[in-house]
């Protein structure tokens, strides 16, 4: 079948091909909202009058974000036809690894599991105890942020889909000990307009892990979102994290699919971004 390839500008028809399957394509629908459609770039493959594949490049992080659904024939299609970044980070799904393979080297590939909330089941979390305060988190706190998450230095574990810019555009909750930010939570997409939320940025400093406290961070954003009234709302695991995978199972989401996550960069480069 011969696709026809094009950089895609009409928002409606986009929607209208990600929303078959809201779960799988939440960060793409996130990415519909005004706030974050100047940096992103829809490339689809079409026939027969049909959207049959799409490629999504985020640019509003540093390396752009790269993702893609659909017929896989037709994602090969836009790979060839289109100018891609040549260092991303990539969420795909494990049926097309070989078509980034192809094109990218793949270091500290992770795979992750796509939950989805079940608002009908969710259960939330205590708030922690002792001296410490649970609240939102403001603008006014990206430094306290910023800096809790230098602490996720782990090869292949940094945070790399967070900016500041988020927190004014998004949802984040942390745990504070006195003045210290000692865990937080928040979410990488958040589209009132889509309705659609996903929840990442999961941090505890590794001296006070053991106390809940990520998963009463995870709790406030969830149901932030839900207050809100958005319809979907995700958040990405790894395969292998059964302790987190236990967590947030029994706040209420739910395992959906399977994903390949890390950083890439396109064969016959030789510098990384990520580590």
């Amino acid at each position: 079948m011969t696709h026809a390839v094009v950089k895609q500008f009409d928002k409606a028809a986009i929607r209208a091909f990600l929303a078959q399957d809201r779960p799988l394509t939440a960060y793409a629908l996130g990415d519909l909202d005004d706030a974050f459609w100047p940096e992103s770039t829809f490339y689809t493959a079409e026939a027969d009058g049909e959207i049959r594949a799409l490629v999504l490049v985020y640019e509003g992080l540093d390396p752009s974000v790269l993702t893609a659904f659909g017929d896989p024939d037709g994602v090969r299609a836009i790979f060839d036809a289109c100018a891609l970044p040549d260092e991303i980070y990539y969420l795909f799904l494990p049926d097309m690894e070989s078509i980034l393979a192809a094109r990218y080297e793949l270091p500290h590939m992770k795979r992750e599991w796509r939950m989805v909330l079940d608002a009908h089941a969710f259960v939330p979390a205590p708030c922690p105890t002792l001296d410490r305060d649970l609240r939102r988190i403001g603008p006014t706190d990206a430094a306290a942020l910023d800096a809790l998450y230098q602490h996720a230095a782990d090869p292949g574990e940094a945070m790399v889909a967070f900016s500041p810019w988020q927190i004014a555009h998004g949802c984040f909750f942390g745990v504070w000990d006195g003045d210290a930010l000692i865990a937080a939570a928040g979410t990488h997409v958040w589209s009132g307009a889509e309705s659609v939320a996903a929840i990442g940025n999961v941090f505890t400093m590794p001296e006070h892990r053991g106390h809940r406290l990520a998963s009463a961070c995870t709790t406030a954003v969830a149901r932030a979102a839900l207050d809100a009234g958005l319809q979907t709302v995700v958040l990405n695991v790894r395969t292998d994290n059964t302790p987190a995978i236990h967590v947030y199972e029994k706040l209420g989401f739910r395992l959906y699919r399977s994903f390949l996550e890390g950083p890439g960069l396109a064969r016959g480069r030789t510098r990384l971004l990520i580590d």
